[in-house]
């Protein structure tokens, strides 16, 4: 690997990355209009199991690049590294629990969890309504976790450019 390069995420990582950012803000967004518009249901569902399938290969791939990617700007074991390690480790808890929690809830309610009406995923659990509600309820959390969670990461990018002068975007450019 060239010294140019040391810094940077591997191009795969980075699709990854920017691929399932986009996905998962839009399936939020699409998430805070159901209540106006379930019309929309169909689209949140496809949305939320491409998350999960491509969150899948993107686990699969950023251990396949592991030896590739660069090391934290934040000092081994300082509260800062720890901050962005748990920041991370809940984005990607987010990024697997809220579509199999919203799969489980839709399962509960007694609907299947279609994508794009091109397959269904396998019925987990039968209907429920008593579980479904509390499910529906775990999932609204979660999205409320997640929103949190995002601005924290972009807000700690902001920090160690702005007050680091770090530009760590370069290292997903």
């Amino acid at each position: 690997m060239s010294n140019s390069n040391i810094n940077k995420y591997p191009m795969s990582v980075k699709l990854f990355h920017s691929l399932i950012a986009l996905l998962m803000i839009a399936t939020l967004v699409v998430g805070w209009q159901l209540e106006d518009n379930e019309g929309l249901m169909g689209l949140h569902k496809s949305l939320g199991i491409a998350v999960l399938l491509l969150g899948v290969l993107r686990l699969i791939n950023r251990i396949r690049a592991k030896d590739r990617i660069p090391a934290s700007v934040n000092t081994i074991g300082s509260l800062k590294y720890w901050v962005e390690k748990a920041v991370h480790g809940l984005l990607y808890l987010t990024m697997f629990g809220l579509p199999v929690v919203g799969w489980l809830t839709s399962n509960a309610f007694g609907y299947p969890a279609s994508f794009f009406g091109l397959f269904n995923l396998p019925t987990l659990i039968g209907k429920n309504i008593d579980l479904a509600e509390q499910l529906g309820s775990l999932h609204g959390f979660g999205a409320d976790v997640f929103v949190g969670l995002l601005a924290v990461h972009i807000l700690g990018a902001l920090v160690h450019l702005l007050m680091n002068k770090e530009n760590v975007f370069k290292r997903m450019s």
